[in-house]
């Protein structure tokens, strides 16, 4: 090809440590640009048919993904409103009683039964 490796014996490529496949190229001073390209190996009619499938079985577990968030975001919406109720259902109860032991009662049996109502028991 011309270059100086042909003229002087004293220049040599020598490349080890793997198994090289088609072109090698050992390159030492570069002035421009180098593009390297190839073919893509061609692709089976089967292999063509499972990447459609898998990139449509992806998409499908990725929407059903987002719904599962969308929902998850709406039950803890109201995840707030349990203590509240709570709350707001002892203050009344001992203001219609004004007695501690019987709204402390209320309370050991209203907080379970109001957290149920209100979802806040789910099992995720």
């Amino acid at each position: 090809m011309g270059d100086r490796g042909d003229q002087d014996p004293n220049i040599y490529n020598h490349i080890s440590g793997g198994h090289f496949q088609g072109p090698v190229y050992q390159i030492r001073d570069v002035h421009g640009n180098i593009t390297f390209t190839w073919a893509a190996p061609p692709q089976s009619p089967e292999e063509i048919a499972f990447r459609r499938q898998f990139i449509e079985e992806t998409r499908r577990q990725w929407a059903r993904q987002e719904r599962e968030r969308v929902a998850a975001r709406t039950r803890a919406g109201c995840g707030c409103l349990a203590p509240v109720a709570v709350i707001v259902g002892i203050v009344v109860f001992y203001n219609v009683t004004h007695d501690v032991i019987s709204t402390v009662f209320f309370s050991l049996f209203a907080i379970p039964v109001i957290i149920g109502l209100l979802g806040g028991g789910r099992r995720r």
